[in-house]
């Protein structure tokens, strides 16, 4: 995961918002207010090196800056905002004509020049999502091209816009610049999956072949400047994840511990989850993300004592034959063979009371409190004498 010596994040490569909202405006505000805060350190440029503790009493070691200097953190909770990255294509001739940017490089340009030369632009949906790599949509690829387009229109009425997608997914309220977009005059065309567009250069311009599913033929376009729709990709956080011990799904994202019903925490105690380091979404999304995970945070913090739950597991060393069984199977990854001890450990303050462990420990050495077998085959009896 690449570490950068300033806050911010992918915002500060955006420009505004669909609605108009200064993104840059936004972010350096913000980040002057955190920097000048007096009981806020910052640390950039800075990697996670060991992890430990549980909630209330985490201990984090990590090397900062360029010589590496150890420091040991000791602190009661973690939000986890480790963000996401533009997809670089490899599709289009991206890398290979300059003619041939990505939606934010559009932006840039748009804020750098404007629309001079643009007497054409076309815009593909979908690169780097939806695909055999990338199975799940991006989600912001849609609006941010609708915004792109009607930023030109804006620009320069005259300039034509042809958006080639697969399915249009400006989703909520969005719809209404979707709408905006097509009464301004920007062609929306859509193309097959199975028959994707085609991109070759050309001295005159990039030229894209798409198949009309109106016309039922082929349509070429000698666009200006060819704009790809790309994804985002999580981070590079496996390192991270795996000194944590976090969750992740398939595509790299952060997994929360209920959608519903706890959308901000994560399945350990006191970890808290905001961003597109959960998936990709919009900026205005990630705010109201932040807030919510900071107002968790703030909520455990105050508590004036953790109280732990007295339904945990415990293992009787004596009897245990070290199989390891335990371990493979905790969904938390509680229990833990301690080499120097020789010996398998359950951190009660970690545990959740799961059961998962003394249900597969074939020599039922482990028992959860409240739950031990005594306890559970009295009850069993009792069932039997009074006749169900």
């Amino acid at each position: 995961m690449r570490r950068i010596p300033q806050l911010g994040g992918f915002a500060r490569n955006l420009h505004h918002t669909i609605e108009g909202g200064d993104v840059g405006a936004y972010v350096g505000t913000l980040a002057d207010e955190v920097k000048g805060h007096a009981k806020i350190e910052v640390l950039t440029e800075t990697t996670v090196t060991g992890f430990g503790g549980y909630k209330g009493n985490f201990k984090t070691e990590v090397a900062v800056g360029a010589a590496g200097e150890k420091r040991d953190i000791d602190h009661g909770v973690i939000i986890v905002a480790t963000g996401a990255v533009e997809y670089q294509p490899k599709e289009y001739l991206y890398g290979e004509d300059e003619r041939v940017v990505t939606q934010v490089g559009l932006a840039d340009r748009l804020a750098a020049q404007g629309t001079a030369d643009l007497d054409t632009v076309v815009m593909i949906q979908c690169v780097g999502s939806r695909c055999a790599e990338m199975q799940e949509c991006s989600r912001i690829c849609c609006q941010n091209a609708v915004k792109n387009a009607l930023q030109i229109k804006k620009l320069s009425p005259e300039t034509q816009v042809f958006v080639l997608y697969r399915d249009m997914r400006t989703y909520g309220l969005l719809e209404d610049y979707y709408t905006e977009a097509r009464d301004q005059g920007v062609i929306f065309m859509r193309y097959d999956a199975d028959n994707p567009p085609v991109a070759k250069t050309a001295a005159e311009g990039v030229l894209v072949t798409t198949r009309d599913h109106v016309l039922q033929q082929d349509v070429e376009i000698c666009a200006d400047l060819l704009t790809l729709s790309a994804g985002m990709r999580a981070a590079d956080t496996e390192e991270l994840s795996s000194i944590m011990k976090l969750n992740a799904n398939q595509e790299g994202y952060f997994i929360e511990a209920h959608v519903k019903l706890r959308p901000v925490d994560m399945p350990g105690e006191g970890i808290f989850l905001c961003g597109t380091a959960h998936g990709p979404k919009l900026i205005s999304e990630t705010i109201s993300q932040a807030q919510a995970a900071a107002s968790r945070a703030v909520t455990f913090l105050a508590r004036p004592e953790i109280k732990l739950s007295a339904i945990t597991a415990n293992v009787d060393t004596e009897y245990c034959v070290k199989c390891l069984t335990c371990v493979r199977t905790c969904p938390y990854d509680v229990p833990v063979f301690n080499a120097e001890a020789q010996e398998i450990q359950i951190d009660e303050a970690l545990c959740h009371g799961c059961g998962a462990c003394a249900g597969v420990c074939p020599r039922q050495t482990i028992q959860l409190g409240f739950y031990e077998d005594d306890q559970i085959a009295c009850k069993i009896d009792a069932l039997l004498a009074g006749g169900m």
